[in-house]
C-alpha cells in the first residue's frame, strides 16, 4: 500500500486517505514536471533544518550553521547553505541499480535552482542560480516521483520499473506545545519496500548523506566511529565538536561507508560495496541494507540521522565608522560586549543543554520514533478534521509551520547574554534566512509569531524579555535583536521604523497576556510598554501626535515609501496601540496614564476623521504645515480595524466609513490585481501609480503577503465572510499552486504576474494561523476556548499515556 494515492489531480488541493490517518487528509501532490520551488524542511525549533527536495535530492540546509558568502556575491552571509545536488536513496535489485531521483539530477550538466535569494540586483530582480549535477554512470533514475508534504513530514512515492517499489516517509519531531520534543536535532527516513512480483526478491537499499563542509565542521579533520549496538550506525565528528550520526533500524545486513557522491561510480556498486574514503577527511556518509523480500510482501527500513552543531557564530564587531550617521537612514546597531573590532559573538544552541553529542540524540530517536511520529500525525489529524474550514486552508496551516524550522533560533543564556536570559535562553526567528537575515525583527514578529504565542508561549516570552532588556533609557524599543547578516541576539538595532516599533512591542505583550490569561505577563512588561509609549508619542509634534509620523526614523512597515505628517495606516495602528495600553493601564490601576492614553487617542481619532477622510477612503498622508497630500488609495489602510477587534477592543475607524473604504479598496486596489489580491496602492480612479511615484517604490502592482491576509480578515470582521475567505484563498492558491511556494514563502508578490517579487522563507506568513480564529469570530483571548482549533491541536499532540 502506498503512503498516499499517486493518481490525484495535478497541482490541486484534494482530500484522500493516507497511511497513519484514520480519516481523510487534504493536500497537494507534486510531481517532477512541476515540482515545488523547494521541499519540506526537516528540523524543529532551533535545530537547523534540511530541505527534502521533491526531485529526490537534498535542498537548502542550516544543520551545521553555515557561514559563507552569499551565493550571488558579497552581499551578506545567509544562514542557510546552497546545496550540492546529491540524491538521498538508491535501490539495487537483480543486477540493476536505480538512483531514486529525477533524471536531470543524475545526468550531468546543470539544473536551475528555483530558490534563488531575491533582492540581489533590486526588488523583483530575479538572478538565476544553476547548480552542477554529477553524471552517475550505469544507473537508472526514478521515472516519476510523487511528493506530498505535510510539515514536519515529507512523503515520497517513487515510480520505477524495478520489481521492488519504494516509498519514503521522512520526518523530524515537531509537536505544538512540546518544546522538548520539537527541539530534537534529528530526522527519520522510513523507507517502505514492496515486492510487487510473484517471487522473492533480493536487493540493496542505500542511503546517502553529504555531511558538513570544512567551514561547517570547524575543521578539515574528522573521526568516524562505527557503533555495533542498537541503534547501529556511524558517528562522524570533527575536532570542533560538530558531528552527526547516521544509523539504521532494519531487517537484513547493514553496511556503512562514506558518501556515494564522492565518487559518482559508487552508486552503481551499492549491492557489492560502499565507498571507503580517507576517514580523516571524508565528512559524508552512506548506509546500505541488504534485504530478501518474499513475494507480495512489504518491509520498512528506518534510517536515523541526528546532527550536533551547538556553537553558532554571530555578528562581528564592526568599526564605528561603518555605522550610519546621525541624519542618515539605516538601523543603528549596538554591539553588546567588550570584544575588539573584528571579533565575533558566539551562541550555543539550546539543544546542547540536553544532549552531549549526536549519538545521544540518535538513541532517543531510536527509542521513541514510533511514539513521536504517532503524536505528529495525531496533531495533524486535528487540523485535517477541522471541517468548518476549507481543505486548502487546513493543508496550508500545517505546512505553514515549516517556517519555524527554517527560521527559528533558540540559544542558551551564555555570554554575551546576561542573567536576564536565564534559564529559558532566548528564542528568535530570522526574518528571511536567504533574502533578509535579521534576527527577531519586531514587525515580522508582529505579523508572524501567533503560532509561537499559542503553541510555545514560553519562547515568545523569552523574545519579549530580550526586547525589554535592550530598551534604551529613553524608552526606545529595538527594531531587531540582530543586524542583517548571520544570526545574533546581542547587536540590537534602533531608529529604523521607530514610528511603529513600540506598537509592535505593545501588541506582542498584549497578545501574550490575552492568549495565556497570565496576568504576570502584564506585570512583567507594563512599565516597559508605558515608557516606550511615552517615548514614541514625544517623537511626533502636535497637533494629533498620535497619527503623525515622527521627525526621526520616520519609515514605517512599507519602509521605502514616502510618508509625511498625518498618516492613515501608521496613524491608525498607533491609535490601536493607545487603546491596548489604556486597557493595560486600567488593569494595573494606573488611572493617570490610562487617562493620558485616552486623551492622545481622542485627539488623534478626531483628526483622523476630520482631516484624513475624503468621502470614500482615508488619505495616505497629509502634512498640515506644508499642505502636502498623498491621495493615493492604500490597500491596507484599515489594518488597525482588525487589530483592535482581534484584541477584543472597539475599532479605530468609524464603522460606516470603514465599510465605504472597503468598497473603494475593491474598486481600486483589488481591481488592479483581480486574479491575485490587492495592490499596495492605487490612484483614486483605480489606475496604477506611475512608475516614478515615491509611494509605489515596490512597484505599482506589488502586494505584501501578510498585509493581504489582514485585508481578508478585515472583510470577514465587516460581515463579508465569503469575500474575505475568497480573497485569502485566491492569494494562497497563487502562492502554493501556481507559483509552487508552499515551503519557501515570500513576503512580496507581483500582483500582475503572481510571481514572487521578493523574499524566501518569510515567517510573516504564519499570520495565516489567525484565519481560522477570525472565521470563527474568536478574539485572541477566545483562542483558549477548549472547543477551538488551537486547543484541539495542543491536546492531540500531547504524549499518549
Amino acid at each position: 500500500m502506498t503512503l498516499f494515492p499517486t493518481d490525484l489531480p495535478r497541482l490541486a488541493w484534494a482530500q484522500f486517505a493516507a497511511q497513519g490517518f484514520a480519516a481523510p487528509v487534504c493536500g497537494v501532490v507534486f510531481r517532477t514536471d512541476a515540482p515545488p520551488c523547494c521541499g519540506v524542511p526537516l528540523g524543529g525549533i532551533g535545530t537547523g533544518c534540511i530541505d527534502i527536495d521533491s526531485r529526490g535530492i537534498y535542498g537548502w540546509s542550516s544543520l551545521f550553521n553555515p557561514v559563507g558568502e552569499h551565493p550571488l556575491g558579497p552581499y551578506w552571509n545567509p544562514p542557510r547553505k546552497l546545496p550540492k545536488v546529491e540524491a538521498i536513496l538508491g535501490l539495487s535489485v537483480g543486477g540493476r541499480t536505480w538512483v531514486l531521483a529525477a533524471r536531470e539530477t543524475i545526468s550531468g550538466g546543470s539544473i536551475g535552482w528555483c530558490t534563488e535569494p531575491h533582492g540581489v540586483g533590486g526588488v523583483g530582480k530575479v538572478v538565476p542560480i544553476t547548480l552542477p549535477c554529477p553524471l552517475l554512470p550505469d544507473v537508472e533514475p526514478a521515472r516519476e516521483i510523487h511528493y506530498w508534504g505535510h510539515y514536519p513530514v515529507a512523503d515520497l512515492e517513487y515510480e520505477t520499473d524495478a520489481p521492488v517499489q519504494v516509498g519514503m516517509r521522512a520526518w523530524s519531531p515537531f509537536i505544538p506545545g512540546d518544546t522538548g520534543a520539537s527541539g530534537i536535532p534529528a530526522a527519520v527516513f522510513e523507507v517502505r519496500l514492496r515486492n510487487t512480483t510473484a517471487r522473492a526478491q533480493q536487493g540493496t537499499l542505500a542511503f546517502n548523506f553529504p555531511g558538513p563542509d570544512e567551514q561547517e565542521a570547524q575543521g578539515a579533520v574528522l573521526t568516524r566511529a562505527e557503533r555495533a549496538r542498537a541503534p547501529r550506525g556511524i558517528h562522524v565528528r570533527s575536532a570542533g565538536g560538530v558531528g552527526y550520526f547516521l544509523g539504521a533500524i532494519a531487517d537484513g545486513t547493514l553496511r556503512f561507508g562514506t558518501g556515494l557522491h564522492a565518487d559518482p561510480r559508487s552508486w552503481s556498486g551499492i549491492a557489492h560495496a560502499l565507498p571507503q574514503a580517507n576517514p580523516l577527511t571524508a565528512s559524508s556518509c552512506s548506509a546500505a541494507v541488504d534485504f530478501i523480500l518474499a513475494a507480495g510482501k512489504e518491509t520498512a527500513a528506518r534510517f536515523i540521522l541526528s546532527w550536533y552543531a551547538p556553537e553558532r557564530q554571530g555578528q562581528k564587531r564592526k568599526p564605528a565608522s561603518q555605522a550610519p550617521g546621525k541624519d542618515e537612514p539605516g538601523m543603528r546597531s549596538v554591539w553588546v560586549g567588550s570584544e575588539p573590532e573584528g571579533a565575533s559573538h558566539f551562541f550555543t544552541a539550546m539543544y546542547a543543554a540536553r544532549y552531549r553529542d549526536a549519538v545521544e540524540v540518535a538513541e532517543r530517536m531510536a527509542a521513541e520514533h514510533e511514539t513521536l511520529l504517532g503524536r505528529i500525525l495525531s496533531w495533524q489529524a486535528a487540523v485535517y478534521g477541522e471541517g468548518p474550514i476549507p481543505a486548502w486552508l487546513r493543508d496550508s496551516l500545517i505546512n505553514n509551520l515549516g517556517l519555524i524550522a527554517e527560521d527559528s533560533l533558540w540559544v542558551q543564556a551564555r555570554p554575551p547574554l546576561g542573567d536576564w536570559a536565564h534559564p529559558q535562553g532566548v528564542f528568535g526567528l530570522t526574518e528571511s534566512p536567504r533574502a533578509c537575515p535579521t534576527t527577531a525583527n519586531i514587525p515580522c514578529d508582529w505579523y508572524g509569531n501567533l503560532p509561537i504565542v499559542w503553541f510555545f508561549p514560553e519562547l515568545a516570552r523569552s523574545t519579549l524579555r530580550a526586547f525589554h532588556h535592550y530598551q534604551t533609557e529613553e524608552g526606545e524599543i529595538p527594531f531587531a535583536l540582530g543586524a542583517i547578516d548571520v544570526p545574533d541576539f546581542a547587536t540590537p538595532g534602533y531608529f529604523w521604523q521607530v514610528s511603529l516599533n513600540g506598537f509592535c512591542y505593545a501588541d506582542l505583550v498584549d497578545r501574550l497576556w490575552l492568549s495565556t490569561g497570565d496576568r504576570h505577563v502584564l506585570v512583567e512588561f507594563y512599565d516597559s510598554v508605558k515608557r516606550c509609549t511615552v517615548y514614541t508619542m514625544k517623537l511626533s509634534r502636535p497637533p494629533a501626535a498620535a497619527i503623525r509620523m515622527p521627525a526621526v526614523g520616520g519609515m514605517e512597515w512599507f519602509e521605502w515609501g514616502e510618508w509625511a505628517g498625518w498618516t492613515a495606516h501608521a496613524g491608525g495602528l498607533r491609535l490601536a496601540w493607545l487603546l491596548m495600553v489604556r486597557r493595560m493601564a486600567e488593569e494595573m490601576g494606573d488611572a493617570r496614564f490610562a487617562s493620558q492614553c485616552g486623551a492622545w487617542f481622542d485627539e488623534g481619532s478626531q483628526a483622523m476623521e476630520r482631516e484624513m477622510w475624503t468621502g470614500s477612503y482615508y488619505l495616505n498622508f497629509r502634512e498640515p504645515e506644508t499642505g502636502k497630500i498623498s491621495d493615493d488609495v492604500m490597500g491596507y489602510q484599515l489594518d488597525a480595524e482588525w487589530v483592535t477587534r482581534y484584541h477584543g477592543l472597539p475599532g479605530v475607524f468609524r464603522p460606516d466609513r470603514a465599510a465605504v473604504t472597503l468598497r473603494t479598496i475593491e474598486r481600486c486596489n483589488m481591481a488592479l490585481t483581480p486574479n491575485i489580491g490587492a495592490a499596495n496602492f492605487a490612484r483614486p480612479d483605480g489606475s496604477p501609480l506611475p512608475t516614478d511615484s515615491k509611494v509605489a517604490y515596490y512597484g505599482a502592482y506589488a502586494m505584501f503577503n501578510a498585509e493581504l491576509l489582514i485585508l481578508a480578515f478585515t472583510f470577514i470582521d465587516a460581515g463579508q465572510k465569503d469575500r474575505g475567505l475568497e480573497l485569502a484563498h485566491r492569494f494562497w492558491e497563487n502562492l502554493a499552486l501556481r507559483q509552487r511556494h508552499p515551503w519557501d514563502l515570500p513576503n512580496l508578490v507581483d500582483g500582475k504576474t503572481g510571481k514572487r517579487h521578493f523574499g524566501t522563507d518569510y515567517y510573516q506568513n504564519m499570520l495565516l494561523w489567525a484565519l481560522p480564529e477570525v472565521l470563527a469570530g474568536r478574539s485572541i483571548a477566545q483562542a483558549r476556548d477548549p472547543a477551538g482549533l488551537i486547543q484541539r491541536v495542543l491536546e492531540a499532540g500531547r504524549a499518549r499515556r
